[in-house]
């Protein structure tokens, strides 16, 4: 599964801002393995959304503050 940006027009999802720096958020995936017994494709679910450069510059603030988001 790619995880590379997905053009604004295509995506809803890509309104989302991160709330440190304004840029747009990732969205993560989830899936589960598929069955090698049965022909259903394998289940993929929203996990949570990322920012790479908050993350990696100040990672303590970035999850206290989407912790609020995703509490609230």
């Amino acid at each position: 599964m790619s995880h590379e940006p997905v053009h604004e027009d295509l995506c809803p999802l890509s309104s989302v801002l991160c709330p440190l720096c304004r840029r747009p958020l990732r969205p993560e995936y989830r899936r589960t393995q598929p069955s090698g017994q049965q022909y259903d494709p394998a289940r993929v679910w929203f996990y949570q959304y990322r920012c790479n450069g908050c993350e990696a510059a100040r990672p303590q603030q970035f999850a206290d503050v989407m912790r609020a988001l995703y509490e609230s």
